[in-house]
């Protein structure tokens, strides 16, 4: 593990060679480079210092030139926002280390040992005050680190050897401090020993030649377009060149736009653990559909993406890393940038005309498969008689006609009288005739061929898709026409309950039913009509039927 102290990166942009440097030997996995947070900290308010006096002189002069002009000044300025400026710095440096998290136990011995003047604390040359509260908290972070990674080598980078040594010798309490873990804490002076320690410098034009042979590689503009996807993508918008070469703004690509390259300049290597990295400030030409600025709409977009990126001639399957950078206009006066973008369109709207023409000859070759699908299903479904349905509810309503309404509500209670009389006066129907119902739906059943709708209703042509979108709407009543007939009888027959009826021990219900003359199935209108008329009323014998008669009807049933 690299950590650095603040004086060996204070004021260093993020977007510098160094920082590159760094980011390069994170990328390579060589080494761990950090810093503990109140490092970070105060880089980011180095960074930020003169933030609140700049903003103090602009309002002043702001409201000097109110008072000057003679009209209402539209001019304003936003409210000063120091946490804001903070965390963008933040977040730029945290882009480039690893930060250590500062405990709170650290921060508290830290108060405690400046409270003291304590080495790596000092007391003021004027005045009696002690300060260094920060420099106590940066090394207590790094002997936490190193108690808490027992396998971790520690090389301390800073340059303040008046507080921190020079490596060798440690002034009380730091001697104590660091004692046991002396031989895996190294002290290095400055940013140059990083360089010099775990890189090689490759020569400038030995780089610019890997870089360019890699940056114009398939592979290389493949990994450009899917970043772009996953990375250009803003509610506030893009700038870029629409279809007639007018500055339009787009949100996001509608899929990976094409890849040229178009510059390679300030490109720098450096070896890494046998392991090649470089940085180089490039530019891209992007052309695609993207999506617009009021998200309702695809637009043809050209733009230039500039970028400084980290990349490495070893790693070529992975995507390059991203630095700095963002989508601008093209150059029209850049005759080379816009003659790419005329190539990149002219190949677009070729792409598009090939597209279209081809979608014209499947969509008339699906009507034609289609037309011939249907024409088949049609054959295959059944040919219903309608004559025969007709001759079917003829008879239907002939047994409803002549059904005699019976109120059996008296045959509850057996033992009356009104039994005899009630099973006296019911016609002698025959079971069969009860449920012709059922005897007609099974024939009308029996009679419809099988046909199977499978291949047909099979998703995975669009044929077949189109064959069923162009299918007319088959009536649920055909095809279950039998069902439609059952339900028709069913609604026509008085409704009977002769639950009571049945139970054994009603000796007179089961007399009465042995006694009645057995009837011949009907299988024609002529012959259900003949059965119905010759069904009288016969009286029951008071006596009651004979046990034979009663064992013939059990059989029966």
């Amino acid at each position: 593990m690299i950590i650095f102290d603040t004086n060996a990166f204070n004021l260093v942009s993020p977007d510098s060679v160094k920082a590159d440097i760094i980011r390069k030997i994170r990328k390579s996995g060589h080494q761990r480079v950090a810093v503990p947070w109140i490092v970070l900290e105060e880089l980011a308010a180095h960074m930020s210092r003169h933030y609140p006096a700049q903003y103090s002189s602009t309002l002043r002069a702001l409201e000097k030139l109110r008072n000057t002009v003679p009209w209402e000044l539209e001019s304003t300025l936003e409210p000063i926002d120091v946490e804001r400026f903070l965390g963008y710095w933040r977040a730029a440096y945290a882009d480039v280390f690893e930060v250590i998290e500062t405990s709170g136990e650290v921060a508290l011995k830290a108060l405690a040992r400046e409270a003291m003047a304590l080495p790596p604390a000092k007391r003021c040359e004027k005045g009696d005050h002690s300060e260094g509260a920060r420099d106590v908290a940066i090394w207590f972070s790094v002997l936490e680190f190193l108690k808490d990674n027992p396998d971790e080598h520690v090389y301390f980078v800073t340059n303040n050897t008046s507080d921190f040594g020079d490596g060798t010798v440690y002034e009380y309490p730091m001697d104590e401090d660091v004692r046991g873990l002396e031989h895996r804490l190294k002290r290095l002076k400055d940013f140059n020993d990083v360089v010099t320690t775990f890189t090689t410098e490759v020569s400038v034009e030995s780089a610019a030649a890997a870089a360019e042979e890699l940056l114009r590689s398939d592979v290389m503009r493949e990994q450009v377009a899917q970043t772009a996807v996953e990375a250009l993508d803003s509610e506030a918008g893009f700038p870029g060149l629409g279809a007639s070469d007018t500055e339009i703004v787009w949100r996001t690509w509608l899929a990976a736009p094409d890849v040229e390259l178009l510059s390679v300049k300030n490109v720098r290597g450096h070896e890494i653990d046998q392991h090649v990295w470089y940085t180089a400030d490039v530019e891209w030409l992007l052309y695609g559909s993207a999506v617009s600025d009021d998200g309702e709409s695809a637009l043809s977009v050209a733009c230039v993406w500039r970028m400084r990126i980290l990349f490495s001639t070893d790693e070529k399957e992975e995507s390059p890393t991203i630095l700095s950078g963002a989508p601008c206009v093209p150059d029209a006066a850049d005759e080379r940038c816009m003659s790419i973008v005329q190539r990149l369109r002219q190949a677009a709207e070729r792409l598009a005309s090939r597209v279209t023409g081809d979608l014209a000859a499947a969509q008339e070759l699906s009507a034609s498969t289609a037309s011939a699908a249907t024409a088949r299903l049609l054959t295959s479904l059944p040919k219903t008689d309608l004559a025969a349905i007709s001759a079917y509810q003829s008879t239907i309503r002939a047994l409803a006609e002549r059904q005699t309404s019976l109120d059996l509500s008296e045959l509850i209670t057996p033992q009356t009288s009104a039994v005899q009389a009630a099973l006296a006066s019911m016609p002698k129907v025959s079971p069969t005739v009860l449920s012709v119902q059922q005897e007609i739906a099974k024939t009308i059943a029996s009679s419809h061929r099988k046909f199977d709708f499978s291949e047909i209703l099979t998703p995975r042509t669009s044929a077949v898709q189109a064959a069923l979108a162009s299918m007319p709407k088959v009536s649920p009543t055909v095809l279950s026409v039998q069902q439609e007939i059952a339900k028709t009888i069913a609604a026509t027959q008085p409704k009977w309950d002769f639950s009571s009826l049945l139970a054994p021990r009603m000796t007179a219900v089961q007399a009465a039913l042995a006694s009645m003359p057995k009837v011949t199935s009907p299988r024609t209108q002529q012959e259900a009509e003949a059965t119905i008329a010759s069904s009288e009323k016969e009286p029951l014998d008071p006596a009651g039927p004979t046990r034979n008669a009663e064992e013939t009807d059990t059989q029966q049933d």
